[in-house]
């Protein structure tokens, strides 16, 4: 019994490490309450015009604007000015000339018939327009998404930072405990060791959590393309999107229109558009050309000069090579291949979606089983620690259920973040992440 009165070294060392006050404030970990910091919405606000991606899809969209405009304008006519200046020796009635030439002509040509080729390039480019819309949506549902999923990672970890705060300070509330029993000779070597033991292992998980938080922190602000500072938590649940808590088959698309999808069969649309008819091979341009004539100094004139006119051109080109017929069968090919594209695009989603639907429920009644374990530890914490202090339960089951308590706290966590990360994959995949965080859909 003397033994325990002499103070070791190790329980010296034991006191030093319990000597620190690890309160909330001492660390500088004060958690936000839930109502302050700036709602997710007007971060994404600010961040998504900004975003690398977003700004790719508005460039390309402006292109295929253009291409449009480009496509509408060969319908209408072009007009033509041309200059003349030159000179040339010539025998006229027998004389021989060395007549100058300085003449200025204006006029239109208009393309009156090219068997649709014009109209069905305007039409194609006018879907490819819709779909470059639906692609600008789409990254930012792709954005807004992963800024979301880095807010909600940083959510979680401030929420865990306050359990893993409370088990080291519960630790070293029992390490002072069983110093001061040590002091008394009612405590072992092996009781304070252990007690060592396990209050480094709760600050070594709470420096890696607060480790975590920084790098987290600092991912966000890279999305975001700026500081950031606390935001409100984002809501627990969604609501559930198309696909359902519990699809079991692929989710009808038509009504959610997510932009991925749209897009690709929007494409699919634009390919089939160009593909022109056997007939188009074959058939004729006519062209319809007026000339005017600005100015002619001559010298010396000609005998007649044509001041006007206006001529009607069929023109047949059919070159040899069959560059034609492979011209057509390549648009042919190119529209299959945006129908395949559009329709694995559609498979891919919809397989994504009812993926993601069992894997909800199956979150979500975790969640529960998880809130009910956390609350039956506590329980459990608060008798055993009454019985500690009476004497029936040994310190190495108090650290075992702080452990098992935490860790639970951390299934707990991970569950919830799971769920979030998944509701928000899924509203992405759905097309409706925008709405669900209250975001308008800019196309522009």
């Amino acid at each position: 019994m003397t033994a325990f009165l002499l103070r070791p070294a190790w329980l010296v060392v034991l006191a030093a490490l319990a000597a620190p006050a690890w309160s909330a404030e001492s660390r500088g970990l004060a958690v936000e309450p839930a109502t302050a910091g700036e709602p997710l919405p007007a971060l994404l606000a600010r961040a998504l015009p900004r975003d690398p991606q977003v700004q790719t899809a508005l460039a390309q969209l402006e292109i295929a604007r253009e291409r449009e405009r480009q496509a509408r304008s060969r319908l209408g006519p072009s007009l033509v000015a041309s200059a003349t200046r030159g000179g040339e020796r010539a025998v006229e009635l027998g004389r021989m000339l060395e007549r100058h030439t300085d003449r200025a002509e204006a006029g239109l040509r208009w393309n009156l018939y090219n068997y649709g080729d014009d109209a069905a390039e305007l039409a194609g480019a006018g879907r490819d327009t819709a779909a470059a819309v639906q692609e600008l949506r789409r990254a930012r549902e792709e954005a807004a998404e992963r800024i979301a999923t880095a807010a909600a990672e940083l959510q979680r970890l401030d929420g865990l930072l306050p359990r893993a705060l409370q088990r080291l300070d519960d630790v070293q509330r029992l390490v002072r405990q069983v110093q001061r029993q040590a002091e008394l000779g009612k405590a072992s070597d092996a009781d304070a060791q252990q007690a060592q033991v396990s209050l480094l292992d709760a600050q070594i998980a709470h420096e890696q959590l607060l480790l975590d938080r920084e790098g987290a922190q600092r991912r966000l602000a890279v999305l975001a393309g700026e500081p950031v500072g606390p935001l409100q938590p984002l809501a627990q649940d969604f609501a559930a999107g198309t696909g359902g808590a519990d699809a079991a088959v692929p989710p009808d698309l038509a009504a959610a229109q997510p932009g991925v999808v749209s897009a690709a069969q929007l494409r699919a649309q634009a390919a089939r558009e160009r593909v022109r008819p056997v007939a188009s091979v074959l058939a004729p341009r006519v062209d319809l050309e007026y000339r005017q004539r600005l100015s002619d100094r001559t010298s010396p004139a000609l005998t007649t000069e044509q001041q006007n006119g206006w001529q009607l051109v069929a023109r047949w080109e059919l070159p040899l090579g069959g560059e034609l017929p492979s011209r057509r069968r390549e648009t042919q090919r190119r529209a299959e291949a945006a129908e395949a594209e559009a329709e694995r695009t559609l498979r891919g989603v919809q397989a994504d979606l009812v993926a993601l639907g069992p894997r909800e429920a199956a979150s979500r009644r975790a969640l529960a089983q998880l809130d009910d374990q956390v609350q039956r530890y506590d329980a459990l914490l608060r008798a055993a620690a009454l019985q500690f202090d009476a004497g029936r339960r040994t310190l190495a089951q108090l650290l075992q259920l702080h452990d098992a308590r935490f860790n639970a706290q951390q299934r707990r966590a991970d569950m919830a973040h799971q769920l979030r990360t998944a509701q928000l994959h899924r509203l992405a995949l759905e097309g409706s992440l925008l709405q669900a965080l209250q975001l308008a859909s800019q196309e522009d």
